[in-house]
């Protein structure tokens, strides 16, 4: 993998393509584009043979993400994601830039509008195969309440004859093996289509679907929402009963989107605001803080937005006793009563690389804290086969240079300096 050192500006990435710079909302970098230029930056996308993930990202796909790391990720990763509802359109607009919404069904209307006229084919995916009896087949649902391939097809041929649509299919189950998601893309591939729709039920399901596609088979997936489903007749509500039965769960996810958004924005008032931009960056799971004492740096990483695990060390039975209680009410918080070092000598502590299975789990990427000065020699000495899986380190500022692979950072908690692994 060749991962960056984190940027540290604080300003994101150059824009490419001429698309404007973008405006992180709970945490997540949204682009800010009207409708129509979504819609033309999706063609000429498709007509460069591009492999895209586009994300349309409403107030559930933040609050989501916002609790979600692995979701995040694909989200900071992902080639577009735009503002799909008033929140995410408000809530980036709030940080002084004009954000308009991008509505799915129009999105998609827009886009096969466009399309047409370069004879780009899209497939569909996520839509219900046509049942004899005119219903969704395996949803139980009426074919009234949800399109099926053959239906949507229809629609969008109504709208626009000259639109090519070259395949339709649900989208894979969640228990779908490596080869079915193999012979999914062999499909799209086979039939030519370079736009690929992914609807149907799940939001995560579609931001995991496009993201595994485009790295598959080159061709630009959008994962829509519920487009599908409001595309006939432009109908943007459900019936009264479904939005009365559904407003309760979608109040409190509002209330989540709300959170993740105000903390996005005030956060940068802690000390902690950089240091936590930096652990996104560098897509760290894991924050091993050794020398805890009493639990106020996890605290601050809290405060500031960090949402990994955290694993803290503290041989001194009274600050542990302080930092079990904190704990108590973090399940990403764990507590060992262990320091951490070289295991050489009555001080060396324990070695990492002795409990590495029950600190770690497989594919997470580390970070350590050290208050002891000088000491991340002895850290990585003791991580032993493992020292390149700690991506940085972060320890008290009297000592010489940064161990070998690894630059510095500019400052973020004072007195402290963090140093991230070159790759």
């Amino acid at each position: 993998m060749n991962q960056a050192i984190p940027r540290t500006d604080g300003h994101p990435d150059p824009p490419a393509d001429g698309l404007p710079r973008t405006v992180r909302c709970a945490g997540v970098p949204l682009t800010p584009l009207a409708p129509a230029q979504a819609a033309q930056a999706l063609v000429r996308l498709a007509l460069r043979g591009a492999a895209a993930d586009i994300h349309l990202c409403g107030a559930d796909t933040l609050a989501a993400a916002d609790r979600a790391p692995g979701l995040q990720r694909l989200l900071r990763s992902a080639t577009l994601n735009l503002p799909a509802g008033r929140g995410p359109a408000w809530a980036a607009r709030s940080g002084g830039r004009p954000v308009a919404q991008v509505y799915g069904p129009d999105l998609l209307l827009d886009t096969v509008r466009s399309a047409q006229r370069e004879g780009i084919g899209h497939y569909l995916l996520g839509v219900g195969s046509d049942g004899a009896d005119g219903s969704a087949a395996g949803t139980g649902r009426p074919a009234g309440e949800e399109l099926t391939a053959g239906q949507l097809t229809a629609e969008l041929l109504v709208r626009y004859p000259e639109a090519r649509v070259a395949g339709a299919e649900p989208l894979p189950g969640r228990t779908a093996t490596a080869e079915a998601w193999a012979a999914l893309a062999a499909r799209v591939r086979e039939s030519g289509a370079r736009l690929v729709w992914i609807g149907g039920p799940g939001a995560a399901r579609q931001h995991s679907a496009a993201a595994r596609l485009a790295a598959a088979h080159p061709a630009v997936y959008v994962a829509a929402g519920p487009a599908f489903a409001l595309i006939r007749g432009g109908a943007r509500r459900g019936p009264l009963r479904t939005r009365w039965q559904r407003w309760p769960a979608g109040v409190r996810g509002y209330a989540r989107f709300l959170r993740a958004a105000a903390r996005e924005r005030y956060r940068g008032r802690g000390p902690y605001r950089e240091l936590v931009q930096l652990l996104a960056d560098a897509e760290v799971d894991l924050v091993l803080d050794a020398g805890a004492d009493a639990g106020g740096y996890v605290a601050g990483l809290r405060r500031a937005g960090y949402r990994g695990r955290v694993v803290s060390f503290e041989v001194r039975p009274g600050p542990r006793a302080h930092l079990l209680r904190c704990a108590a009410g973090d399940p990403g918080w764990s507590v060992l009563p262990y320091a951490l070092g070289d295991g050489n000598g009555p001080d060396g502590g324990h070695r990492l690389d002795a409990l590495w299975d029950a600190v770690t789990a497989p594919g997470e990427r580390l970070f350590v804290r050290l208050r002891a000065p000088g000491h991340e020699e002895r850290l990585l000495d003791g991580a032993g086969p493992y020292a390149a899986e700690c991506v940085g380190l972060q320890t008290r500022g009297e000592r010489g240079g940064p161990p070998p692979g690894y630059t510095a950072a500019p400052p973020t908690v004072r007195g402290d300096v963090v140093l991230f692994r070159r790759w």
